[in-house]
């Protein structure tokens, strides 16, 4: 039989003929297919938000208001080349963590004018800043958020970490790291929704004058109505230059019995403390390197200036 049927399929294209008859079919059910493709997809998406929400510990439905925006010259002064003054963008936070870690430490943060980020080497800077950004993004796509309460005004949530150089274009750390902030700048001029952006480490590829001093005059421009900054530092000079613009945080760490731990708990205010050079100890560093060291930042520390 099955020689038989090749043959005539063969001579009269049975298969052809069928699969043309199924081809007018679906073309006549374009339109219906496309909604049901779209509703599948809808079902499929939501699923996997709520099997999220299922897998958190805790979790809450985001309060998101857009912000209000008045004309150009309306309100404040002129706003820049956007042509829009935002008013009243706020983000607030209650019991905040990281959806990825396995016991992760809740953290608040409420702020308007944008959060200057001290603490210690791994003391927990980096990993509030990306639980902040990720938890906006959730927010504003799957209306969840990592925290037991989240009222926000709408962003484009920009960043600007975990950058590298690139060797295949020629390009050092520095040049990466200001094209990537100069993105965000670009975007605070331009219209849209306000820009919530998170900036790890500002400019800790060149020299500490200039970073400073090109860091603080960036971070400036980022404290403007419709923009919110996030930014993390261990140039505790800039919580002192900036402190009339920016909410000062930070983390800290505990040290007892020759070890160092850390608690992860945001603190206002900026770091006070130093752990580099404990660390080096730490790691079996020797005690003329330490001792050396210690003394030498004490002295800078004392007098602000550099003795070899």
């Amino acid at each position: 039989m099955g020689i038989v049927a090749d043959y005539i399929n063969m001579m009269l294209h049975l298969d052809i003929i069928g699969f043309n008859i199924m081809l007018h079919a679906v073309r006549e059910q374009t339109e219906n297919i496309d909604r049901l493709v779209t509703i599948v997809g809808e079902l499929d998406a939501l699923i996997a938000a709520a099997g999220f929400r299922h897998s958190l510990p805790a979790w809450c439905v985001p309060k998101l208001t857009a912000a209000e925006t008045v004309a150009d010259g309306a309100a404040h002064g002129a706003a820049e080349s956007s042509g829009q003054h935002f008013e009243a963008v706020s983000l607030q936070m209650e019991q905040l963590y990281h959806p990825v870690l396995a016991d992760p430490v809740k953290n608040d943060i409420k702020t308007t004018n944008g959060v200057l980020l001290t603490g210690s080497n791994a003391s927990g800077k980096s990993t509030f800043l990306k639980a902040v950004a990720l938890n906006m993004i959730l927010a504003q796509t799957i209306h969840t958020c990592c925290a037991d309460h989240c009222q926000s005004s709408y962003w484009r949530v920009m960043t600007s970490m975990a950058l590298r150089d690139d060797l295949g274009s020629g390009e050092s750390y520095y040049i990466v790291e200001i094209r990537s902030l100069k993105r965000i700048l670009d975007a605070a001029q331009s219209p849209g929704a306000p820009v919530l952006c998170f900036v790890d480490e500002v400019l800790r590829g060149t020299n500490t004058v200039e970073r400073i001093a090109a860091s603080t005059q960036i971070l400036k421009s980022l404290h403007k109505p419709g923009v919110c900054c996030f930014a993390a530092t261990h140039d505790v000079e800039l919580t002192g230059l900036l402190e009339a613009e920016y909410d000062n945080y930070h983390f800290e760490e505990q040290i007892a019995d020759g070890d160092i731990s850390f608690p992860y708990l945001l603190m206002p205010g900026r770091a006070t403390s130093r752990n580099a050079i404990r660390l080096l100890e730490m790691m079996g560093y020797s005690e003329e390197i330490i001792k050396k060291a210690d003394d030498q930042a004490a002295e800078f520390l004392k007098t602000g200036v550099w003795k070899a």
